[in-house]
């Protein structure tokens, strides 16, 4: 059963009928969450970005049980080293990377929602060509404030909607999922399914190939994982999120998804 806020399959005309797809700007919560949720959007429309927001590198070495697991001696190595992974698997997408400096929280330094809001709001008006497509930030603490500082920016209309992926592997949690559209409900934002041929273009492409090479493009992140989580291999999937009206439906016949109010 879907979530009240959620409508049916929604293949907007607008976006369907494009002959060339469109460029994105991708938000990541960290360097392969992009990869991870959305690799067959990305591969779709060539020549994207992925805005990665915790992409620091703390200023004093520090060493953390994720990073070693990774197999890293400490946050340096680790982050010179997954940003080379980045780099690697957004280009067999065809995207580059976009990285912002914030702190993960396993180096204790979590920024609040309005300073990631205020950085995203920078980018996404800097690239204003770009459609914004964000992650609906599902359990873990640094996805769950990436999704709160995209919804902020809705409901200060510093965007008019967007492209939202869901968050693999947190995804397949039990609850998790419908937690996330509570949190859209609870904010007035409605959700309505988008295809990715719709969203890209209707490209026919063969895109599992090419994810499955990205995602091993992070050899440092499935280490850590132990092995790669079952859920990365299922079908993405993607929604539109929007303001709701006072009636509570979203606006019908939106224009194309961009970062214009």
């Amino acid at each position: 059963m879907l979530h009240p806020c959620v409508s049916g399959t929604r293949d907007d005309g607008a976006l369907s009928g494009r002959r060339r797809p469109p460029r994105l700007i991708v938000v990541s919560p960290h360097l392969d969450d992009a990869v991870l949720g959305c690799a067959d959007l990305l591969a779709r429309c060539p020549g994207s970005i992925v805005c990665t927001v915790f992409a620091g590198e703390p200023a004093v070495p520090m060493r953390m049980p994720w990073d070693k697991a990774g197999g890293f001696a400490d946050s340096r190595e680790a982050m010179r080293a997954r940003w080379r992974e980045d780099r690697r698997a957004l280009a067999l997408c065809g995207a580059r990377p976009l990285w912002l400096d914030f702190l993960d929280a396993q180096y204790g330094a979590t920024p609040g929602v309005e300073a990631v809001a205020e950085a995203l709001a920078e980018q996404f008006a800097r690239l204003d060509a770009y459609w914004p497509v964000c992650p609906l930030g599902l359990w873990h603490s640094d996805h769950e404030l990436v999704g709160a500082a995209c919804r902020r920016l809705l409901h200060t209309h510093r965007l008019a909607h967007y492209i939202a992926y869901e968050d693999a592997i947190y995804r397949a949690m039990p609850g998790v999922l419908a937690a996330g559209f509570a949190r859209l409900e609870e904010a007035r934002l409605g959700a309505s399914a988008l295809s990715a041929d719709a969203i890209g273009g209707g490209q026919p492409l063969q895109t599992a190939a090419l994810k499955w090479r990205a995602v091993h493009a992070y050899p440092s992140q499935i280490r850590a994982f132990g092995s790669l989580p079952t859920d990365v291999a299922r079908v993405e999937r993607y929604w539109r999120i929007e303001p709701r009206l006072a009636s509570g439906r979203t606006r019908a016949g939106q224009p194309p998804l961009s970062t214009r109010t």
